[in-house]
């Protein structure tokens, strides 16, 4: 299969899957259906904007702070519609925990939560235990690091994107 001609069946799927949500043939949507599908069609939240985009990938980095969960993403997109954040950077920016990086997140998650608790660590970070002092310290990291870099990841998108915007206008200018 061409890349032209899987682009073309995307594109038709993509668009199956829009008219579908916005049309009512199915019957009447109830409770979260319905809450879910009137918010994923808003075309504002596939916009990007300044505030949009820096709130969705700071929504996506606090859900991929969590544990690897299956449903990581539809949790991501339906954060991003309750807070009218961007779409597609919300579930971008879930990728930060992918297959590859999952472990060592976990792993720096629980030195966070035992740093915090004073816990010592009885194998020398050579191992890890998996009992209620592990877990909970692995609760409290998770928690510690997506406090700490949805924040910052949101700042840090918010100031670069007006940096660009003040770059581009200054060399449009001269």
């Amino acid at each position: 299969m061409s890349f032209i001609k899987a682009r073309r069946q995307w594109a038709r799927f993509v668009r199956k899957t829009y008219k579908s949500l916005r049309s009512n043939r199915s019957g009447q949507r109830t409770g979260i259906r319905n809450w879910l599908a009137k918010g994923v069609v808003q075309r504002e939240l596939w916009r990007p904007s300044r505030h949009r985009v820096a709130l969705g990938l700071s929504l996506g980095v606090a859900v991929g702070m969590l544990p690897p969960l299956p449903i990581q993403t539809v949790l991501a997109i339906a954060l991003a519609v309750r807070y009218r954040a961007n779409i597609p950077a919300a579930a971008t920016a879930v990728w930060v925990s992918n297959p590859a990086t999952a472990v060592p997140l976990f792993i720096y998650q629980c030195k966070v939560g035992k740093t915090i608790f004073n816990f010592n660590d009885k194998y020398g970070g050579k191992e890890l235990d998996f009992d209620i002092q592990t877990m909970s310290s692995a609760t409290f990291g998770v928690l510690i690091s997506a406090a700490v870099l949805a924040p910052v990841v949101y700042f840090v998108v918010y100031y670069v994107w007006g940096l660009g915007i003040m770059i581009f206008y200054k060399s449009k200018k001269g």
